[in-house]
């Protein structure tokens, strides 16, 4: 079982404090306080230049993300990755069938295959990990996210 820490928000001073500057970190700016539709920009405007912004940033962890696409079936975002020194591409994939009242890995072969089995192969220089889904009652039950096994991977 995991532990997660119960992290502490700044207090409302500090976050009030943020208005109208620029997060150092990710580039991303804070919408000030009284912004409005007849300010210029408008919040509109200011709020979807940030998410357009923060999009951005977040399509590149979202690559290799495996997805419930309704019912028995699974999708994967598009990711490029290198695996043993070659660079490889693999497209993505979508209406991919898994069995009912089941575990199901998921994972990236050495041939840039998507595949899927009860367990991941056990020598990990042979694959990318994706995720682990269970199923029950003709539905995908959860997705657990497995490429942080590899994004946080110490080679040897």
């Amino acid at each position: 079982m995991s532990t997660y820490p119960n992290e502490v928000y700044p207090s409302n001073a500090e976050i009030e404090a943020l208005d109208g500057t620029e997060d150092s970190g990710t580039g991303l700016a804070y919408v000030a306080k009284g912004v409005g539709p007849n300010s210029s920009p408008t919040y509109e405007v200011q709020y979807n230049r940030r998410l357009q912004r923060q999009n951005g940033v977040l399509s590149v962890v979202n690559q290799g993300r495996v997805v419930d696409e309704g019912g028995l079936t699974f999708g994967v975002f598009p990711i490029v990755y290198y695996f043993q020194d070659a660079r490889q591409v693999f497209a993505g994939a979508t209406g991919q069938a898994v069995a009912d009242d089941s575990t199901v890995y998921v994972w990236l072969n050495s041939s840039n295959e998507l595949t899927t089995g009860a367990s991941f192969p056990g020598d990990t220089k042979t694959f990318l990990p994706l995720a682990k889904i269970t199923t029950a009652n003709g539905d995908i039950t959860s997705i657990e996210d497995e490429r942080g096994a590899v994004l946080f991977h110490v080679p040897y």
